[in-house]
Order: structure tokens, then sequence, then C-alpha cells
């Protein structure tokens, strides 16, 4: 194609062309990526969702309670994730974490 022949409007409905078909072609190959993930992950029983989380399909338990406040026992933690407001009021108290252990 002699683009040298185009008028400078035929450019750029050409180029708006260009970028329509490039958009289309792209969301073509990502639809056609995620399906066969979907059959993959299908086969492993997995979904999608499970890859790229990165969690197993298999439902985990609930995690015991390390952490109990002495004076309100709905105040508890796992000691996992963030500290919770209620432990470092009571470090920042001057108490210790061994007295919250359950």
């Amino acid at each position: 194609m002699d683009l040298s022949r185009l008028s400078v409007a035929e450019l750029n409905a050409l180029q708006a062309d260009i970028t329509r078909e490039i958009a289309r072609r792209r969301k073509s190959e990502a639809d056609s990526l995620v399906n066969e993930f979907r059959k993959r992950a299908a086969e492993l029983g997995l979904s999608v969702e499970d890859l790229v989380s990165g969690k197993s399909a298999a439902k985990r338990g609930k995690v015991a309670i390390k952490y109990r406040h002495p004076d309100d026992a709905s105040l508890t933690w796992t000691g996992r994730g963030k500290r919770p407001r209620w432990v470092d009021a009571w470090l920042q108290g001057g108490k210790q974490m061994e007295q919250l252990a359950v």
C-alpha cells in the first residue's frame, strides 16, 4: 500500500480503522486465552480465579484464636494479619502479649 498517495483525511481514517482492528484482535485473542485457561483449570479441578489468586481450590479451615482480651471476650485475634487496635492499645499500656494468649 502506497501511503504517499493518500490524503490526510484518508490517512486519519486508515489510522482509526487500524486502531479499531488492533483492539478487536487483542480482545479476541484475550478471550481465546481466557477460555483456554478455563478449560485447563477445569481439567485440574480449579477455576481461573484460583490460579490468579494463588489459592488452592480446597477451602481452608478456620484459624484458631491465639489471643483474647481478658476483659472483653469478643475481642479476639488469630495472630495473623495486621495487629488489631485493641492489641496495640494493650501493649502501649505497658502490658505483655503473653497476657492475652489463650
